[in-house]
């Protein structure tokens, strides 16, 4: 029977918080919901933690992958969800987030014909303290020059994979950017917190920025000096936000 959301999680190496997180999913998880976790083939005890969980965890695979965007992918080929959603190993859903979204499935007229439906996360550090919301309503001529949404809260129609197709990975730290980057969505906004996501990921790095840059390269959207502008912008823009979170500790 087809699902109403498939949630993917990839993991590897993760035995510090994946367990939060997956509590997260099944303490909210109906038969509408499709809980999918891809394993990287972790040497830690991450396998033996998912593996706790049973028959919760629908699809649980653990092999040699070349990245998370691989992982998401193998997900995608499974999941019978008609909507996606992808959590990291290190976030985790906010009480009542899951089964809000099943609601406004059920309500909103209409909604299943956007691409993505969208809603703000909670930025905490590594003690878990609170540092600030993110997230917009998707814009096109926003986006085109900044990530401004997050999987995490992010629903993603599952007929827009058939038609754009998977993440390409050759883009290691922001294969979901690109894959956003491939059409004009047709969006809904929720002005709501979802999850917490945990900063210090590779996308809040040097490398994320870099490989963001060649994500833009790669569609050709914008000219090559507005493009530098937001690469040299988000390194300064970085080492910024570095200095005042140790000055705050």
């Amino acid at each position: 029977m087809n699902k109403r959301i498939s949630i993917i999680v990839a993991t590897y190496n993760v035995e510090k918080t994946i367990k939060r997180c997956i509590d997260s999913i099944v303490c909210q998880k109906s038969d509408e919901i499709e809980l999918l976790v891809i394993d990287g083939d972790s040497k830690d005890k991450t396998i033996d933690i998912l593996k706790s969980y049973g028959s919760v965890i629908d699809v649980l695979k653990s092999e040699k992958d070349k990245g998370v965007y691989d992982a998401w992918n193998k997900a995608l080929r499974l999941a019978t969800g008609e909507w996606i959603m992808f959590l990291g190993a290190d976030d985790y859903y906010l009480p009542g987030a899951i089964t809000f979204y099943l609601e406004l499935l059920q309500k909103e007229e209409n909604i299943n014909s956007m691409d993505l439906i969208c809603a703000r996360c909670r930025l905490v550090d590594e003690s878990g303290k609170f540092l600030r919301d993110w997230g917009r309503a998707y814009k096109w001529e926003n986006f085109i020059n900044k990530m401004e949404i997050s999987h995490g809260s992010t629903l993603h129609n599952h007929e827009l994979f058939k038609e754009i197709g998977e993440f390409n990975i050759d883009f290691k730290i922001c294969a979901d950017y690109e894959f956003l980057l491939r059409k004009k969505m047709n969006s809904f906004f929720i002005d709501r917190e979802i999850f917490v996501m945990q900063i210090g990921g590779m996308s809040n790095s040097i490398k994320g920025l870099l490989d963001t840059y060649r994500v833009k390269q790669y569609h050709n959207i914008n000219p090559q000096y507005q493009n530098l502008f937001y690469l040299i912008k988000g390194i300064c823009g970085y080492y910024y936000k570095k200095i005042w979170y140790l000055v705050r500790k």
